[in-house]
């Protein structure tokens, strides 16, 4: 379910890149995963990301956040978007992702995550594009 997942995000962002003038290697957006993610009574699993975008040049054009979680002992799996807004103003910011399992149920133990991240910005008549994606080991842990 996760190479699924992490195959239609690839296949986005190849979309997106080839569409795109090239990015400036100073202007940039880091990912990281915290290694722990929350179990609720619902099953539904948490997890949070932490966000530096840009400052990046130019008007935003668009921005999308997608995320996916998958667990490979139980076969549960989900995807969607962070929670709130990504800014990209240098700043970092923690940002969450819930996620209903499409496939099996999830379960405490350990899990795969990950994260993409992609910014067109116009500049004059141009449109540039940033990314940034990252998988990470994840616990999950919680009340369930």
């Amino acid at each position: 379910m996760l190479q699924k997942i992490a195959v239609a995000l690839g296949l986005g962002m190849a979309a997106v890149l080839l569409a795109a003038a090239p990015a400036h290697a100073e202007d940039e957006i880091t990912i990281r995963i915290a290694k722990h993610a929350g179990l609720g009574v619902d099953g539904r699993v948490v997890i949070t990301a932490f966000v530096r975008c840009g400052p990046l040049p130019g008007a935003e054009d668009f921005l999308e956040a997608h995320a996916g979680v998958g667990q490979e002992r139980t076969g549960a799996g989900g995807e969607g978007g962070l929670d709130g807004t990504v800014v990209c103003d240098g700043v970092e910011r923690a940002h969450t992702a819930h996620f209903s399992p499409l496939d099996g149920e999830f379960r405490h133990g350990p899990a795969a995550a990950n994260v993409s991240i992609f910014a067109c910005r116009l500049v004059g008549d141009a449109q540039v594009c940033f990314s940034a994606s990252t998988s990470s080991r994840i616990i999950i842990t919680g009340q369930r």
